[in-house]
């Protein structure tokens, strides 16, 4: 690829994903200039794959997640206690308890990453989503509320799942 196409492709995915990552990296971190930075190593990092990348927008969601993930490490805002820091004889214990950590961080990140998605959904699949899942409805109430055939909403419902999984998927989630 030469350097005027790879420069075109990440003006593109720049354009696209750079509003929308970095919302996801301020869910992760929490201060607004970190996630400005992060969104912007990863994009560095983007601009310097000498591998062509098939799937740019999962490639640039993952770099950030991990980028997001190591800065919390480096910043000590994986928070352990300061008896299991000191003793030794758990030092497999604090392995664990970081494991645990990360595991509740991941979950965590993952659904901020879920909330994120619907957030960028049209608002007809959106309130959808939200009639279904927050507010337990059921197709023929979905129906009702948004004046969608009963069928519709099914359909709809289906198609909204499906293509959330897969953008999710191909980011690396359903590991």
């Amino acid at each position: 690829m030469s350097k005027k196409d790879k420069g075109n492709l990440l003006r593109e995915w720049f354009d696209k994903l750079e509003k929308p990552l970095m919302i996801y990296a301020y869910q992760i971190v929490h201060d607004r200039a970190e996630a400005q930075d992060l969104v912007q190593e990863a994009f560095l990092r983007f601009s310097r794959q000498k591998d062509e990348i098939l799937e740019p927008k999962a490639w640039l969601y993952k770099t950030l997640r991990n980028l997001a993930i190591s800065f919390l490490r480096k910043n000590n805002r994986l928070q352990r206690t300061v008896d299991e820091d000191q003793l030794d004889f758990l030092d497999s214990m604090n392995r664990q308890v970081e494991s645990n950590l990360i595991t509740d961080l991941e979950k965590n990140e993952a659904i901020s990453r879920v909330k994120h998605s619907i957030s960028l959904l049209p608002n007809e699949s959106a309130e959808i989503l939200r009639l279904k899942f927050d507010h337990q409805k059921s197709y023929a109430e979905i129906s009702k509320a948004t004046g969608l055939s009963l069928s519709n909403v099914g359909y709809k419902l289906h198609h909204i799942i499906k293509d959330m999984a897969h953008e999710l998927e191909s980011e690396g989630f359903f590991k």
